[in-house]
């Protein structure tokens, strides 16, 4: 069953999204929208497929069994809605939005219409962290004690950020979701920062998060995220996940990828893991991540990450930064 699917916002992560759907035998990438109108016409054409202008109307496209939202997060509600009222499988890219409260409106409408709703956690389809969550959900390491992790990126993402989003919305849902997807729902969670390094380099926003969390289960941990670290950074940033089991212990190491590419230019960054390209396609964590939501607006499987997941992503980012004002821990309630 070949279902058709639109993408709205062609940056980073839709252009990804856009090119792996339109390699993809189960999709046909119906339509693309951004909101500048001559890179989306540009694309529309590399890939064979109908530009619409207006995002909203691509949302509720009856030509679209399936919509992905891949713009700057401000516009994921309204977006979301439009696609969920015309009966759209949606998948948003992380953060699902930038409050609490709109990440609820679109969990809330979402299990209303009772329709699927994939929210692009990518880490989720990346072998590593799954090879964690089957482990402990196989009993492997016994009950999970403690969870520690680590994503602290470079000064120079703000090259592309420009200071438009924050460390909470950028970093932080990915290393609570991983967190909760290990040990539970987040309960309280205590923390501190800093600020400094990236407002010397123009941008007014803080450089590190350093967190302390207590999970519903017994569990606790701690969560490092920011974004102040020397461009020349081996790795572009350090990243982690350790989960500590009263009977073992499993790591990711997101370090060094076995692959170095100089140019005259300098030190190079290539993906070669999250969507690398073998034989002219996508493949890697981003490749499976487009392969489930295909299988999600065919039927056959449900979402793995979804819109309630996506909503307590948002919300234990933004009691990290409440906590910190605060200078005191912030005890988080759940529906």
């Amino acid at each position: 069953m070949t279902v058709s699917v639109g993408v709205i916002g062609l940056g980073f992560m839709g252009s990804k999204w856009a090119r792996a759907l339109a390699e993809h035998a189960g999709a046909n990438l119906t339509l693309v929208s951004d909101a500048r109108e001559e890179l989306a016409r540009e694309l529309a054409s590399a890939w064979d497929t109908k530009h619409v202008a207006d995002p909203m109307e691509a949302a509720a496209h009856p030509d679209l069994d399936g919509v992905v939202i891949a713009t700057p997060e401000h516009a994921h509600v309204d977006l979301a809605l439009a696609a969920l009222e015309a009966g759209k499988a949606l998948a948003v890219e992380k953060p699902l939005a930038e409050t609490v409260e709109g990440a609820e409106q679109i969990r809330n409408r979402a299990q209303e219409l009772d329709l699927p709703v994939l929210v692009g956690h990518i880490l989720r389809f990346d072998p590593r962290y799954a090879a964690i969550r089957r482990a402990i959900v196989a009993g492997e390491i016994g009950a999970v004690q403690a969870v520690r992790s680590e994503r602290i990126g470079l000064i120079s993402d703000q090259d592309i950020l420009q200071g438009r989003t924050s460390i909470a919305l950028y970093y932080g849902v990915h290393e609570f979701d991983l967190a909760r997807w290990y040990a539970g729902e987040v309960t309280r969670i205590y923390a501190e920062r800093s600020r400094g390094v990236v407002a010397a380099a123009g941008y007014q926003v803080d450089d590190l998060y350093s967190a302390i969390l207590r999970f519903s289960d017994g569990a606790h941990g701690t969560v490092m995220v920011g974004w102040s670290l020397p461009p020349a950074t081996p790795g572009w940033g350090i990243a982690g996940f350790t989960v500590i089991g009263e009977e073992g212990v499993l790591r990711v190491s997101q370090g060094e990828l076995g692959f170095t590419k100089v140019t005259r230019h300098g030190l190079a960054r290539e993906d070669v893991h999250y969507a690398p390209e073998v034989d002219g396609r996508l493949f890697g964590p981003m490749g499976i991540e487009v392969d489930h939501f295909v299988r999600c607006v065919q039927g056959a499987t449900t979402p793995v990450c979804t819109a309630a997941d996506g909503t307590e992503a948002v919300r234990v980012s933004f009691a990290m930064v409440e906590a910190a004002d605060r200078s005191r821990p912030i005890d988080l309630m759940h529906d």
